[in-house]
C-alpha cells in the first residue's frame, strides 16, 4: 500500500512538471506582448519590447524594454531586461501585487509595486532599490533637470500615491553617488563644473514640495552639506528651489555659509 501511494505521489510530480514544460514551451509570447504593450499604451505611455518569455514562478521575463511618452519625444526607461513576478492571488484581489527586478544603465534593481482599477498607472504604493545606475547613460535625467549630470548612483526609493490620481503623492529616496560632475549654471570661485569622489541625498515628498533633509558632496575642490525645500512645478527643471547649508573649500580650510535659490535649471548661489 505504501508503495502504492509513494507511485502515485511520483506520478502526480511528474504530472505537474511535463504540465509545465508544456506550459513553457507553448507560451503565447507574441500575443502577451501585444497585450501588454496595448494595456500601457492606453495610459498615455508607448512600451517597446525586444522579446517575452514566461519566468517562474509566475512571471513574465522581457528584453529591450523602452518605455516612453505618447504625447512627447521623452524617454523615460531603457533597460536590458526586466522581470515580473505576479501575486497568485492577484485575479481575485483589486489591488494588484507586483515584484520585479532587472538590468539597466549599466546597474541592477529590483522592487514591488501595487496598482489598482482601472490601471497600473499611478501605481498605490511602490518601492525599488537600485545599485551602480550611470546617470550619464539615463538620458531622461538630463530632460528632469537640463544638466548632462554624470557619475553612478545606488540607493532605494519608495512611494504611496494615496488615491486622488496620483496627486496625493508621498515618498522618501535615499541616494549615494560616486565618482561623478555637475554641471554648474554659472562660474563659481573658476569652476564650471562640480567634480565629486562621493555624495549622499536623503529626502521627503510630501505635498509636491521634495525636503532635503540631507546634501552632502565631496570634491577634490571641496565639501558641501545642504538642505531645504523643492517646490515642484509641472516641468520639473522649473521647480523654485530655497537650499542653504555649508561649504568648506579644499586646501584653504576656508569655511562659508551658501544659499541657493532660483530654479532646478538655473540656480542661484551666494555665498558669505
Amino acid at each position: 500500500m505504501k508503495i502504492l501511494k509513494k507511485k502515485a505521489l511520483w506520478l502526480t510530480l511528474y504530472a505537474i512538471c511535463i504540465t509545465l514544460v508544456f506550459l513553457y514551451l507553448l507560451f503565447p509570447s507574441d500575443i502577451v506582448k501585444n497585450k501588454l504593450e496595448e494595456s500601457v499604451s492606453s495610459s498615455d505611455f508607448i512600451l517597446k519590447t525586444g522579446s517575452l518569455n514566461p519566468s517562474l514562478p509566475f512571471g513574465l521575463k522581457i528584453k529591450n524594454v523602452n518605455l516612453s511618452s505618447g504625447s512627447s519625444s521623452n524617454v523615460y526607461f531603457q533597460g536590458e531586461a526586466l522581470d515580473l513576478q505576479f501575486h497568485p492571488f492577484n485575479a481575485f484581489r483589486k489591488k494588484k501585487q507586483i515584484s520585479l527586478s532587472g538590468k539597466a544603465y549599466g546597474g541592477n534593481f529590483s522592487g514591488h509595486f501595487q496598482t489598482a482599477p482601472p490601471g497600473f498607472y499611478p501605481p498605490r504604493e511602490g518601492s525599488l532599490r537600485f545599485k551602480n545606475i550611470d546617470l550619464g547613460e539615463y538620458t531622461f535625467l538630463k530632460t528632469l533637470t537640463g544638466k548632462h549630470i554624470t557619475g553612478k548612483a545606488s540607493g532605494n526609493w519608495t512611494h504611496s500615491s494615496g488615491g486622488n490620481g496620483g496627486r496625493n503623492l508621498s515618498g522618501t529616496m535615499s541616494l549615494f553617488l560616486n565618482k561623478g560632475s555637475y554641471p554648474l549654471a554659472e562660474p563659481f570661485l573658476g569652476l564650471s563644473r562640480i567634480d565629486f569622489d562621493r555624495g549622499e541625498i536623503q529626502a521627503k515628498l510630501e505635498n509636491r514640495v521634495i525636503k532635503i533633509e540631507k546634501l552632502q558632496i565631496f570634491s577634490p575642490q571641496m565639501d558641501c552639506a545642504l538642505s531645504g525645500e523643492i517646490a515642484l512645478a509641472e516641468d520639473f527643471k522649473n521647480s523654485p528651489i530655497h537650499m542653504s547649508g555649508e561649504m568648506i573649500l579644499s586646501g584653504r580650510k576656508v569655511k562659508m555659509n551658501i544659499n541657493i535659490e532660483g530654479t532646478i535649471a538655473n540656480p542661484s548661489l551666494r555665498y558669505m
